[in-house]
């Protein structure tokens, strides 16, 4: 007698796990700012403009087509903020999370795929992880959202200013750059280049990016720092030290090439043109909130903030980019490489060559995703180079700042921008999980070593 043939169910890889889910979150989004009460007219918006809204607010990103405070209703801004905040978050994190509120038991699997998508170490407590991120996220989110209603209630009215300082906050948390001052307080697509004189919202605003791009790793080692005395890892404390140098130098930087452009801070006095200049050197890492207009910076001026975008935020943050360990690594090669150093070390560490391998091949794949995007734009629709780089760093890296480019794009350009950000917010943590975590065996046949020259 034979057995019945039993076909073998095929369980889904954490990454395909990550992408279907944001896919997922993103078409509920299209089809919910779809409906009448989403838009301010009552009539329905088309679906690619539901659907580049719906991938740009999970995949935090901030590229607008339709200009968020004119267009959508209280309802609409309701579903965008949620996506916001889901796609921040993580909608794994959200569902560990829940389980946890509502006394389920979460499966291992759970555990795990929530643990690859934040890199962590199979030692560390998921489920304490994830309270803290939730735990974190609402006080930092309540704490900018009561410092915002500063501004908004007098602005707005109670009732509506609540919402814009909650919107508001969670949007610069999550470094999504959405804001939802137009037609109300400001013209349409300004973001907060009419509050520039405001040092308030501009500190907030650079606080809870901040915040919010440094990364949950990065909040576990201080909260254990401050709560045990546990020392920093080695990561937390590259984290930081690259961080706060791209800070001081982007600021000095944006300072030294804006400081006489009558266009951005040249009328500005002095200390106007400094808290400009840092928030022009926060905002690209990569909250895309404006507040000198992109357009009128020098052009030197827009490189640095492409190479901004580019660093991006730390890992398992709200941020994208190619992450601040994955160039500071490779810098770090770099300078190993030219003083002739065999070993790669970072603090009295050494860093595995394999380590170096994974972030060279996510920063080249990254590069060439960008440059060639960017020619299709310039291809498609006939756009400047230089508006079309600055466009697919900014989809790319999840930043949201825009040369006022993306709303005069056709159909292709949108789409290939919504694979743009799809593929920078999923697709690069994706890749991460891909090289970090599957299972690979040691290579049976090993070859001779090859002498290969190089330069």
């Amino acid at each position: 007698m034979t057995m019945p043939h039993i076909k073998k169910r095929r369980r889904l890889r954490a990454e395909s796990v990550f992408a279907l889910g944001f896919l997922a979150i993103i078409l509920l989004g299209a089809c919910l700012l779809m409906l009448p009460a989403a838009s301010v007219t009552g009539d329905v918006t088309p679906f690619s403009d539901t659907l580049f809204t719906a991938v740009s607010a999970t995949c935090v990103t901030g590229l607008v087509v339709v200009d968020t405070g004119t267009h959508w209703s209280l309802f609409g801004q309701a579903v965008i903020l949620c996506m916001i905040q889901v796609g921040g978050l993580g909608f794994m994190s959200f569902a560990l999370f829940l389980l946890g509120a509502l006394g389920r038991k979460s499966s291992p699997k759970l555990h795990t795929i929530t643990a690859q998508s934040f890199g962590l170490d199979s030692g560390v407590s998921i489920r304490r992880f994830v309270r803290r991120i939730f735990v974190g996220t609402a006080v930092i989110e309540g704490l900018g959202a009561l410092l915002l209603m500063i501004r908004t209630i007098p602005l707005l009215g109670v009732g509506r200013g609540i919402f814009t300082g909650i919107f508001l906050s969670v949007s610069a948390f999550c470094n999504a750059g959405f804001d939802v001052f137009g037609g109300a307080v400001t013209s349409p697509f300004s973001s907060l280049v009419e509050f520039g004189a405001d040092p308030l919202l501009l500190l907030v605003f650079s606080a809870l990016i901040i915040l919010g791009a440094a990364g949950f790793l990065v909040w576990n080692d201080l909260w254990d720092l401050f709560i045990s005395r546990k020392r920093m890892s080695v990561y937390t404390r590259f984290v930081l030290t690259v961080t706060g140098g791209l800070l001081l130098g982007g600021t000095l930087l944006i300072a030294v090439l804006e400081w006489n452009n009558p266009a951005t801070i040249g009328t500005l006095a002095v200390h106007e043109k400094l808290l400009h200049s840092l928030f022009q050197a926060v905002t690209p890492r990569t909250a895309g909130f404006d507040a000198i207009g992109q357009t009128a910076m020098r052009d030197a001026t827009k490189v640095i903030s492409m190479i901004l975008m580019f660093v991006g935020g730390a890992s398992g943050s709200t941020a994208g980019g190619a992450k601040v360990s994955t160039v500071g690594v490779m810098l770090v090669s770099i300078w190993a490489t030219l003083r002739g150093g065999s070993e790669i070390r970072i603090m009295k560490r050494t860093v595995p060559q394999e380590t170096v391998s994974r972030a060279m091949c996510i920063l080249f794949l990254l590069l060439v995703a960008i440059f060639t995007s960017a020619l299709c734009l310039v291809l498609w629709d006939g756009v400047a180079m230089e508006a079309a780089l600055y466009e697919c760093f900014s989809a790319y890296c999840t930043v949201g700042l825009s040369l006022s480019l993306t709303p005069t794009l056709g159909l292709a350009s949108r789409l290939l921008l919504c694979a743009a950000m799809y593929s920078g917010r999923v697709g690069i943590l994706t890749l991460s999980c891909v090289l970090l975590h599957r299972d690979r065996e040691e290579d049976a046949v090993r070859y001779p070593g090859a002498k290969l020259l190089i330069g």
